[in-house]
């Protein structure tokens, strides 16, 4: 029979006293806390320069978008502004002119406001005022935008008014009302 000598650690007992831990899915282990610290402190380290780098590339991101947004000129001037208006319909006037004063108009609103019964009516109305746009060679967005909100099944459509309308139109005193 052979003595095992109890004053030294065996293998198993060295494995049990390491330091496991897992990142990003990954097992870690460690035999002293000392490793442990200095492997912790080198993930940290990476992590940091990783976040760094994450968010130099969505600040990048973010100014091209605000550039590309500064760069697109506002389509608008007052003889334009006055010979769009002059092009729509009454309703499409009233439509717009709500808008310019109220900012954003829910369909059911504007429904009402034009004496329509369904937003199949209403694109109807909401198309010649971009037809009318896009005539004038405006885009439609720079007259209004449409924000859709589903809400169990059911869709609601905003209607917003483009900030470089609601300026020309404020600048020429429009709607008068």
């Amino acid at each position: 029979m052979s003595r095992i000598d109890v004053t030294q650690p065996s293998v198993y007992d060295a494995y049990k006293r390491m330091i496991k831990f897992r990142y990003r899915g990954i097992e870690v282990e460690c035999s002293t806390e000392a490793e442990a610290q200095s492997v912790l402190a080198c993930i940290a380290e990476q992590d940091e320069k990783r976040r760094v780098q994450n968010r130099s590339l969505l600040e990048v991101a973010i100014a091209s978008v605000s550039d590309a947004e500064k760069r697109e000129r506002n389509p608008w001037n007052g003889d334009l502004f006055w010979k769009f208006i002059e092009s729509l319909g009454d309703s499409q006037k009233l439509i717009l002119s709500k808008l310019i004063l109220k900012r954003s108009l829910k369909d059911k609103e504007l429904r009402n406001l034009v004496g329509v019964k369904d937003n199949k009516q209403l694109a109807g109305v909401m198309s010649g005022i971009s037809k009318q746009a896009a005539a004038h060679n405006i885009p439609a967005r720079a007259v209004f935008k449409i924000e859709n909100e589903s809400k169990a099944g059911e869709v609601t459509k905003t209607y917003v008014v483009s900030l470089d309308f609601l300026r020309i139109a404020n600048e020429m005193n429009w709607p008068d009302e």
